[in-house]
């Protein structure tokens, strides 16, 4: 008679344990750089979106020779935000009550940052992605951008834009500064950390 070799079941069991063990570490890691990674990519998307809407703008009589919604002006931002409604693909628009409209998510006001946006203008891309205004007559913006899909929370997945320049410089969206949540990091750490 031969002898098998094989392994027993003890062995196998401790084999599986192992591997779950390593699995329970390492999977919350990916997932966690697989939405950052999603974030910026939607991200770095609006802004490239807020730019084509700005060169657009450029070309209205009304914004000519720009603008004005930069540093120190920002008499024509309220008319920048609507005339990009006009030229991005929105599905919905909201003027007001964004809350309650349903333009921005309930989750919002569960937001230490985002609660009080009830009374800014806001709009949704077919895209999926949420732009509201920060306020009346502000040159920041706020984009969320996975839209209706968790954690709707300020440095996670919504980011806020601003356009930099002056009356005599070119006028271009980037990333801004803003209140962030808890554990939340803002546009520019984000897109610093891909460096």
């Amino acid at each position: 008679m031969t002898k098998k070799n094989a392994f027993t079941l003890a062995e196998t069991l401790i084999v599986l344990t192992i591997i779950g063990v390593i699995a329970a570490l390492t999977i919350p890691a990916v997932m966690f750089n697989t939405d950052k990674r999603v974030s910026m990519t939607g991200y770095k998307r609006a802004i490239s979106s807020l730019n084509q809407a700005i060169d657009m703008a450029r070309t209205e009589i009304k914004f000519q020779p720009q603008p004005k919604c930069y540093t120190g002006t920002t008499t024509q931002c309220s008319a920048l935000f609507d005339y990009m409604k006009d030229v991005m693909q929105v599905q919905k628009y909201c003027k007001e009550k964004s809350l309650d409209s349903g333009c921005l998510p309930e989750d919002y006001k569960k937001s230490d940052c985002l609660k009080d946006l009830n009374d800014v203008p806001s709009f949704v891309t077919t895209d999926g992605m949420i732009y509201f205004s920060t306020g009346n007559g502000a040159q920041s913006f706020g984009v969320d951008t996975n839209g209706t899909r968790g954690p709707n929370k300020a440095g996670y997945d919504v980011f806020y834009v601003q356009i930099g320049g002056t009356s005599t410089t070119m006028q271009l969206y980037e990333p801004a500064a803003g209140c962030v949540d808890d554990g939340g990091i803002t546009g520019s750490e984000l897109l610093k950390d891909e460096e």
